[in-house]
């Protein structure tokens, strides 16, 4: 999975990822996000996940997503951009629409 990642102002994290959010490429996303928050040279307040690549997610993914939605909430906001139909039903089906932030 590429995983592209930029720092957006001195507290925002704005991470787009392309391919398959599934079991492999789940643990690696989550990794690598984990890493950039605690990397950063700035307290992060805001992670923005951009999904126009993403194709598909996992429950496994959904795990991850619902990981770092607990860690946000203690640090900031945390919203999804982009997220299709499909994916946004996968979200739906579980619940998760009725607290993530999506745009």
């Amino acid at each position: 999975m590429q995983i592209e990642k930029k720092y957006i102002g001195i507290d925002c994290l704005y991470i787009k990822a392309f391919g398959r959010l599934d079991l492999d490429s789940a643990v690696e996303y989550g990794t690598t996000i984990n890493n950039a928050i605690e990397d950063s040279v700035e307290y992060i307040k805001n992670l923005v996940l951009d999904f126009s690549e993403i194709t598909f997610i996992s429950s496994f993914g959904l795990k991850v997503i619902l990981e770092l939605y607990k860690q946000m909430s203690e640090r900031g906001s945390m919203k999804l951009t982009n997220v299709s139909e499909q994916i946004r039903n996968s979200f739906k089906i579980v619940g998760f629409d009725k607290f993530l932030i999506f745009e």
